[in-house]
C-alpha cells in the first residue's frame, strides 16, 4: 500500500475555471508527485474539460477513494452530483451549476470527516450559485465549518513569504470595527496557535497581531479599538502562555525586518491581511481552513467566468494547494 496521501479535489463550480485548472492540476508533476489526487464532481464535466484542456489524457471513474492508489494513471474522478451536466453554461452561473459545486463539496466532506481522504482541496465555487442552489453561505469556509459542526475557525493564507490568519473575512468595511472583540481575537489566536503547531511543525509559534487603526490608534487619537479590544486580548492571550505580540500599525508589522519575526500575523479584516499578501503576485497563497476537524485547502482566486472555458486558465494555484496539502497531511500522520 502506497504511503501517498489521498487528495481530494472539487471541481468547484463547472461554469467557471475550476474544471480546466483540476484537470491541469492533477496531470502536473508538481502536484501528482507527492500524493494520490482524485476529482470529486461530475464525471462527464470532468472527462469533456480533459479532452480539452488536457491533450490526450485518460480519464477513469473510480468507486472508492483507496482505488486511487491503483496504478494505471490517468485522472481519477469519483462521480458524485446526478445532476444533468448538459444544461451547463460555460460563463454563466446557474442554480444548476450551484448544486453541482455544492454535492461536489457535501462528497468530499463526508470522505475527508470519515478518513477515506487524508485532505480536501477545493477549486472555486461561486457564492451567487450557492445561494441561487438554496444554500446562504457566504462562502466555501462556512459551508464547510456548517458541515463539519465547527464554531471555532479561522482563514489563513499561506505563501512563500507570510502566513496571515484573518479575524473577519467577508465583511463590509464599516461593519469591521463591532465585529471585533477581544473574546473574537483570542478565539483566532488560539485556533492559530493548534494549526501551526499541528501542520507547520511549531512546537512554540510566535503570532505578530497587526493594529485595526492607523499608528495602532495613536494612544486613543485615531480610535480607542486597540485601548479597549486588541491590546487587552493580547494580554490575556500571553496570560495564555501564548507568544503573543503587538498590536502593531499594518504597515509595520508586513515589512520584511518585523514580519521575518512571526510565523504568523493575524490581521482584523480582509484586505489588511490580503493586499500585503497578494503584492507578491496572485497565485501564490493557498488558503487553508483552520480549526476544522479536516485539512481543507484552496488557491486565492476565483471562478474567473469570463476566461471560463478559453484554456487560457493558469492551474499553479490548484498546484500550491495541493502541495500544501498533502505536505499537511503528512505532518499531522507524524504525530
Amino acid at each position: 500500500m502506497s504511503c501517498k496521501p489521498i487528495i481530494g479535489i472539487t471541481m468547484g463550480d463547472p461554469a467557471g475555471i475550476g474544471p480546466e485548472v483540476v484537470v491541469k492540476a492533477v496531470t502536473d508533476r508538481r502536484a501528482a508527485g507527492g500524493c494520490h489526487p482524485i476529482i470529486l464532481g461530475s464525471y462527464h464535466v470532468v472527462s469533456s474539460a480533459a479532452r480539452k484542456f488536457v491533450k490526450g489524457s485518460k480519464v477513469r471513474r473510480i468507486v472508492w477513494p483507496e482505488d486511487a492508489n491503483i496504478s494505471g494513471g490517468g485522472i481519477s474522478v469519483l462521480d458524485c452530483t446526478r445532476s444533468d451536466h448538459r444544461r451547463i453554461k460555460t460563463g454563466k452561473v446557474t442554480k444548476l451549476s450551484g448544486r453541482m459545486a455544492a454535492d461536489s463539496v457535501f462528497c468530499a466532506v463526508g470522505l475527508a470527516l470519515s478518513g477515506r481522504i487524508d485532505a480536501l482541496v477545493t477549486a472555486p465555487l461561486s457564492k451567487k450559485g450557492l445561494r441561487l442552489a438554496g444554500f446562504d453561505f457566504p462562502g466555501h469556509t462556512e459551508l464547510l465549518a456548517y458541515l463539519t459542526a465547527t464554531s471555532s475557525y479561522a482563514m489563513m493564507f499561506v505563501s512563500p513569504h507570510h502566513k496571515v490568519v484573518l479575524v473577519t473575512t467577508h465583511l463590509p468595511l464599516a461593519e469591521v470595527a463591532r465585529s471585533i472583540s477581544k473574546r473574537v481575537i483570542l478565539d483566532k489566536l488560539a485556533v492559530t496557535q493548534t494549526a501551526l503547531q499541528t501542520y507547520f511543525g511549531k512546537k512554540r509559534p510566535k503570532i505578530g497581531v497587526c493594529a485595526l487603526n492607523p499608528h495602532s490608534g495613536e494612544e486613543g487619537i485615531l480610535g480607542g479599538e486597540e485601548r479597549r479590544i486588541i491590546v487587552p486580548a493580547v494580554k490575556a492571550a500571553r496570560r495564555k502562555r501564548m507568544r503573543v505580540d503587538g498590536p502593531f500599525p499594518s504597515d509595520t508589522i508586513f515589512s520584511p525586518s518585523v514580519s521575518g519575526n512571526f510565523d504568523c500575523i493575524l490581521a482584523m479584516y480582509h484586505d489588511q491581511g490580503l493586499i500585503p499578501l497578494k503584492m507578491r503576485g496572485l497565485g501564490q497563497a493557498v488558503n487553508v481552513t483552520i480549526g476544522l476537524p479536516i485539512i481543507r485547502t484552496s488557491p486565492d482566486f476565483g471562478t474567473a467566468l469570463d476566461i471560463a472555458g478559453k484554456g487560457v486558465a493558469d492551474h499553479k494555484g490548484i498546484v500550491n494547494a495541493i502541495q500544501l496539502a498533502a505536505r499537511m497531511a503528512r505532518e499531522t500522520k507524524k504525530r
